[in-house]
């Protein structure tokens, strides 16, 4: 009993973690955000948002059913307790967190689906291990995980785990839950008919859901037909009564397909409802509820959609496949052990071992049923040349359910890895894996939609941060635009950002770019269309706010600001090098000769004599640098990064790697650290040459209060080549001294390697 106990109060541990791992901010793929949230966030709020190629193009493949239950759903309950809200004067609550919040907690209580199949099986089969099974359900990343994220993976292992249920509960035998009183029958002689309707819709609702899950479901399908036709339950019933009691289960498939695909053809717009000719709106309900009779009067045209249909069509072809990246046959083996670790092991003993009762007359069907789901979904998918972890979500149900008899009898050993291989994986896709761009996009719309009290200063607009705006200006003569480019980044979820479509045309505008895995020549032309050049300095008092520049190229009345969203580990190094290449190797040599000698009658002594030589490398060459790249205009536009207040702001969102293989655990100190900790509107970006700086809270230190020459290496190693070479050759000319200064800027004095060593140059503005 107290065993029992302990394992209850050590499962509802295990569901409170897995309430904690919604919040997380992980980013596993796009289809996440994409396949769902996005769509609804634009249908439901009216969202600026970008709707994936299944939803645009023609015809279209995806449906919109299930998207609409699992997140349409909860967010019209959003927009109810948001008006509820305001009502009792708590403000607006639809913001980026909570629409994040909404979609997570949706998938987080439909994943106890999976939990009720593995508990009601294993109570019928082996009542003392129900809760071990339990137990290693709950404490799996993939539930913990990837159950809590929207995909449409998740909601098709949910329903084929309710489909497996209802079946199972309608075929067996022995179901103490339904027993009448009174009854000392054991013995079920028909499949329940309430059941039998279910079990057709949550098949169809399965096939609207995903197209594979036909592969994960057929087993089942057909198991069920066994039970009605085949089994000896059903000798020597008449062909009469077995299609009577197979008649629910076609009805209820026939009816959901017939509404999933009414629902996607009035959504997508190929079928119109007209009354009286006219197409049908919401003016015309009223008039159905005064006379029911106007009923008769209701037509279409048009055509009908079958989504699941033209996804099967448009991904039996292998040019549309390659689009989304085609892999090996055998990735699917590696996706199997990375899904589910140690439990591949015992999953393929067990399946060894019962390869003789996997037959339907065995007698434990369920096992049967199950076990040839698994492997018929399995063998089919690495068929296809598309294959990713995600769509092995469904394998999730056979290698729980398949060694739950012998759960108890597994060593510490077993359970001591499979704590450790899950911990890890949660860490890594839950916490680290993209991890900055949720955290970001929240950020984003703080700084996008909610400034306020601008004032113009000299061509730029200070704003303070406030909350979110909920009525911006028609017609007004002042336009405040911000450009957010992601560059190396997964896709932004537009629908965290919260942009209304009302809002164009307004004052308030935000344009996104997403360059994704572009090349970087790719992301300094986007800079140089939309970063402002430098006009004037300011002063710090602009710390701390939002700062807009007037663009002058575009309308005195429109004031902008870019915003680069990137992670840390972006080597943007050649953007500089070519720059500072062009510096030292193009250009007049008489006419720096020129500038040298007007620096020199500034800073020399009467003689002629050089203060000091490091004052050359200090204060002269980074000025003269910093003349030739303001005629540069991409690289202007790059330099100005520097100055924290002007039009450019530099966001690093400290997201992990965009592969999950290569995603190493140092994120981790980036994204919890330093993501809160440096402010994006008083982030002084900061150029790096070479490697990644691994402690990132010492090199800022380092980075703005060390000496210029740090910055510089280039000009001492010039000066000491220079200095070598006038110890060799001119020691006795008399215009030694001069001659020393003039060489650090005549390429022929410098070398291509002492080129390669600049590593960072930084502007200080005094």
């Amino acid at each position: 009993m107290i065993r029992d106990f302990n394992n209850i109060a050590l499962y509802l541990s295990l569901c409170v973690l897995r309430l904690w791992c919604t919040t997380l901010p992980g980013y596993i793929h796009p289809d996440e955000f994409f396949q769902s949230p996005e769509v609804m966030g634009g249908d439901v709020f009216g969202y600026e948002v970008f709707r994936p190629w299944e939803f645009e193009q023609s015809p279209q493949c995806r449906s919109i059913v299930i998207p609409a239950l699992t997140i349409g759903l909860p967010f019209n309950i959003l927009k109810i307790l948001n008006v509820w809200a305001i009502k009792f004067g708590y403000g607006d609550i639809i913001n980026s967190h909570s629409v994040f919040i909404t979609e997570r907690l949706s998938f987080f209580f439909l994943s106890f689906g999976i939990d009720y199949t593995v508990y009601t099986i294993a109570q019928l089969f082996y009542p003392n291990n129900a809760i071990q099974s339990l137990l290693v359900l709950a404490s799996s990343y993939v539930v913990l995980i990837f159950n809590t994220r929207p995909f449409s993976n998740s909601a098709e292992l949910i329903l084929l785990a309710l489909l497996f249920c209802t079946y199972v509960k309608g075929s067996t035998p022995k179901f103490p839950l339904r027993r009448q009183p009174g009854d000392s029958s054991t013995d079920r002689d028909e499949f329940p008919v309430n059941l039998a309707f279910l079990f057709g819709c949550i098949a169809a609702f399965g096939f609207f859901t995903r197209i594979t899950f036909i592969l994960y479901a057929f087993p089942i399908g057909i198991a069920f037909l066994h039970y009605i036709f085949l089994s000896a339950r059903a000798q020597g019933k008449s062909w009469h009564s077995k299609f009577s009691e197979l008649f629910p289960a076609c009805l209820g498939l026939v009816t959901t397909t017939g509404i999933c695909v009414l629902a996607d053809s009035l959504y997508f717009g190929t079928l119109k409802v007209t009354f009286g000719g006219v197409i049908l709106n919401n003016d015309h309900i009223f008039e159905f509820l005064s006379n029911p009779a106007k009923f008769m009067k209701i037509g279409w045209h048009g055509k009908f959609i079958i989504t699941p249909l033209n996804n099967f069509i448009y991904n039996i072809n292998s040019e549309n496949l390659s689009q989304h990246g085609l892999h090996p046959r055998y990735l699917h083996i590696y996706n199997f052990v990375l899904l589910f670790g140690p439990l591949t092991l015992l999953t393929m003993k067990d399946l060894n071992v019962s390869v003789k009762f996997m037959r339907w007359t065995a007698k434990r069907t369920y096992k049967t049923v199950i076990v040839y789901s698994g492997l018929f979904g399995f063998v089919f998918l690495t068929l296809i040349p598309h294959q990713e972890a995600r769509f092995l979500l469904p394998l999730l149900l056979p290698v729980i359910i398949v060694p739950s008899d012998r759960l108890h009898k597994l060593p510490i050993l077993f359970w001591a890895v499979w704590v450790i291989f899950n911990l890890v994986f949660v860490v890594i896709f839950g916490g680290l894996h993209q991890a900055g761009i949720v955290p970001i996009m929240q950020k984003l719309q703080n700084q996008s939609l909610g400034f306020k009290h601008c004032k113009n200063i000299n061509g730029y607009f200070r704003c303070e941060l406030g909350k979110k705006i909920t009525n911006p200006v028609k017609n007004q003569s002042e336009i405040f635009t911000t450009n957010i480019i992601f560059y190396k980044t997964y896709m932004p979820p537009h629908h965290l950002l919260g942009y209304p479509k009302s809002w164009r045309g307004t004052n308030i505008q935000v344009n996104i770019y997403d360059l994704a895995g572009s090349s970087l020549s790719n992301l300094g032309n986007l800079l140089s269309e939309q970063v402002l050049s430098k006009s004037s300095l300011v002063d710090n008092i602009w710390k701390g706010h939002i700062i807009f520049q007037q663009n002058d190229n575009k309308n005195s009345t429109n004031f902008e600001r870019t915003l680069l969203v990137t992670p840390s580990t972006t080597e943007l190094s050649p953007l500089f090098i070519e720059s500072y290449n062009e510096f030292i190797s193009i250009g007049d040599h008489n006419e720096k000769v020129a500038k040298l000698q007007n620096w020199l009658h500034e800073h020399c002594n009467e003689g002629g004599f050089i203060l000091k030589s490091d004052t050359l490398r200090r204060e002269y060459s980074p000025k003269l640098f910093e003349n030739h790249i303001n005629q540069q205009g991409m690289y202007n536009k790059i330099v100005q990064w520097e100055i924290p207040f002007e039009s450019v702001i530099v966001i690093e969102a400290w997201a992990s790697n965009t592969t999950r293989c290569n995603t190493g655990f140092r994120m981790a100190f980036y994204v919890y650290q330093h993501l809160d900790y440096i402010q994006i509107q008083q982030l002084e970006a900061r150029i790096i040459m070479g490697t990644t700086m691994t402690d990132f809270g010492s090199a800022m230190d380092l980075v703005f209060n060390s000496p210029l020459s740090s910055f510089c290496p280039v000009f001492q190693k010039a000066y000491d080549a220079a200095y070598k070479k006038l110890e060799n050759h001119v020691l006795q000319h008399p215009a030694r001294l001069l001659f020393r200064a003039v060489q650090v800027f005549d390429p022929r004095f410098l070398s291509r390697h002492l080129i390669e060593t600049f590593i960072l140059i930084k502007l200080l503005e005094n």
